[in-house]
């Protein structure tokens, strides 16, 4: 039988330091004498334990080469890597590397997602561990980092697209892929309707009938949550979303 699918007994037998989900919280333009974009990655461990590390497209392209030759088809073990983005030689480096986002967390979720033998291989598990180095770095903004909410939606009825023209909206700038049902997938171009501000750099939107919350710095404001609509007029459907926003202490339905 193939080992493709991890064994729940497998991952229960796992050390809690172990690896199992990370996601690029920004990528930022380094400083020193070479020029180049380093990724902000929070990891999370199988024991609850979080952390952020930096790493370069080109640490992702080593691991990745290191993994195909561990697995190549003259080994004995049975595993399918997933694919990872290729090199881009022109462009603007800020832009290769945010296009670069959604299929690196991607690769990283279905890396992480493979036979328990998999996490404790030796070169994964240098990737994802936090080094000295990463534990004395200060991330200057984490973007893409996303905030602890979900959604609970009120059952209203559907109202016409007419309707909402005068809601506030945005239109995006970049593609965006979300990573889980919490998260609003969008393509440049498409106008999304602002339910609220979920921080100083996430809003929370709805487009296509779907809701999510999404970057800021992805989207071009055109009519911004502070500007309001009129009390009087009947409210939209995106109005009617709320978030639950949970910490240790409490839980506000807002």
């Amino acid at each position: 039988m193939q080992r493709q699918l991890r064994e729940e007994s497998d991952y229960d037998q796992l050390p809690d330091d172990v690896p199992v989900s990370a996601h690029i919280a920004d990528a930022e333009q380094s400083k020193g004498f070479s020029s180049h974009i380093v990724y902000t990655i929070q990891v999370k461990q199988k024991g609850g334990g979080k952390y952020f590390i930096f790493r370069r497209y080109r640490q992702f392209h080593t691991l990745q080469a290191k993994l195909q030759e561990k697995l190549s088809p003259d080994n004995s073990s049975i595993c399918d890597l997933p694919p990872l983005p290729g090199k881009v030689f022109i462009g603007h480096k800020q832009e290769i590397a945010e296009k670069r986002i959604p299929d690196l967390n991607i690769y990283m979720k279905k890396l992480l997602k493979l036979p328990a033998w998999i996490l404790l291989d030796e070169d994964v598990r240098l990737f994802f561990h936090q080094t000295a180095e990463d534990s004395e770095q200060i991330p200057r903004s984490l973007r893409r980092l996303r905030p602890s909410t979900r959604k609970i939606k009120s059952q209203t009825e559907k109202e016409d697209l007419s309707e909402k023209s005068g809601a506030p909206q945005a239109e995006a700038l970049y593609d965006f892929t979300g990573d889980n049902d919490l998260e609003l997938t969008f393509k440049t171009g498409d106008i999304i309707y602002l339910l609220k501000r979920v921080n100083d750099d996430w809003l929370e939107g709805m487009l296509n009938n779907c809701t999510g919350i999404f970057p800021q710095s992805f989207v071009r404001i055109i009519k911004d949550l502070s500007e309001g609509t009129d009390s009087k007029k009947r409210l939209t459907d995106a109005h009617r979303f709320r978030c639950v926003y949970h910490d240790i202490q409490c839980s506000k339905i807002r």
